[in-house]
């Protein structure tokens, strides 16, 4: 449940960002830069709140590349949209 939240969220933002600012790079990396922020920042600022070893790194190895995949699927999304407005 957790990566489709992520997958939306990643694809939502590409979205927006593609559709607003018209880069696929900066459309493609905030999301991803964010997601690993979001985790560091949950990790080192935050109280903790677990009872067992730290997991950022394992969930930083697995959920980038889902945040890669769900950005890039937003920014294709955008573009096919702004093509066909195009026509």
């Amino acid at each position: 449940m957790n990566l489709l939240i992520l997958v939306a969220l990643a694809s939502g933002s590409a979205f927006v960002l593609q559709a607003w600012r018209g880069s696929w790079w900066l459309s493609v990396c905030a999301p991803v830069v964010g997601f690993v922020l979001w985790i560091l920042f949950d990790s080192y600022v935050l109280p903790y709140r677990g009872g067992g070893a730290s997991m950022w790194p394992l969930a930083i190895l697995f959920g980038t590349p889902v945040a890669f995949l769900g950005a890039i699927f937003g920014v294709m999304l955008a573009r096919s949209i702004a093509k066909d407005d195009q026509e």
